[in-house]
């Protein structure tokens, strides 16, 4: 039985280091392991998979636009989940590129393809399901800019239905932290802005970019109520003392409960 014992253990033994030196054997695969553990990991991957390749074919290259600039990425937690970046480096909200670029929307480019998250649930979505959100870099684990696209929660809902939201900038709560919301009137549901742009108008030219997290979203009101149909554009500045993360990727949901409990059309 002990000489059974030991004959396994080896053998274990010797699987391991096999693996082991096969992965030490191929250096990309080493790397990718050890850029798991970075900020700019995934910057290297959407190089390395999307924009390298004259052809992208690797299946979180969803979609490669280099004449737009953005790269629709596949997110690894979420069946839904897809990530807008860049094709070029940029670090994030705290970069000040993001706030003066005014060639290139990545609002716009996200919310042309959020037909993307309806395919991956497997069922239509009405665009009041879908929306996009950027985290602050106090919120984030990459340094690469990268606007989360997904289903919005259930939370996200209630607070675009609470009817606290006007073409003026409000204070309001969301999970028991402090944000700021406002709507820009659209009756189709094309955006007309970049929300980077709403945002900083606020602030003032004269004022710095805080590090922030941004929410998008579109609403329209119930067949025969009034109201205005629109987005809404949420502004979270990072606030330790008011417990503001900015994390507005909060407002979705990689679940996509809300789409995936709709009816079968």
């Amino acid at each position: 039985m002990k000489r059974r014992l030991r004959w396994c253990l080896a053998l274990v033994g010797l699987v391991a280091l096999t693996a082991f030196g096969q992965a030490c054997a191929d250096a990309g695969l080493l790397e990718r392991i050890v850029g798991g553990f970075s900020r700019d990991s995934l910057w290297k991957n959407v190089q390395e998979r999307c924009l390298k390749p004259d052809t992208p074919t690797h299946p979180d290259c969803v979609i490669v636009d280099r004449e737009r600039g953005f790269v629709l990425y596949k997110d690894m937690i979420g069946a839904s989940h897809y990530l807008v970046i860049p094709v070029q480096p940029v670090s994030g909200v705290d970069d000040a590129r993001v706030w003066s670029d005014r060639q290139h929307n990545a609002w716009a480019f996200g919310w042309s393809v959020r037909d993307t998250v309806a395919r991956a649930v497997g069922n239509p979505l009405p665009d009041t399901l879908l929306g996009l959100a950027i985290n602050a870099r106090a919120a984030r684990s990459q340094d690469q800019l990268h606007i989360h696209l997904d289903c919005i929660s259930e939370s996200a809902r209630d607070f675009m239905r609470s009817g606290g939201i006007d073409t003026r900038w409000r204070d309001m709560q969301f999970r028991g932290k402090p944000v700021r919301a406002r709507l820009i009137p659209s009756d189709e549901p094309v955006l007309p802005v970049d929300p980077f742009d709403v945002v900083k108008e606020d602030i003032g030219p004269g004022a710095g970019i805080a590090d922030r997290g941004v929410f998008l979203g579109y609403v329209r009101p119930p067949q025969g109520q009034e109201g205005q149909a629109g987005f809404v554009v949420v502004d979270e500045p990072v606030d330790k003392a008011s417990g503001a993360n900015g994390h507005a990727s909060d407002f979705l949901d990689r679940g996509c409960k809300l789409g995936r409990t709709r009816p079968q059309q």
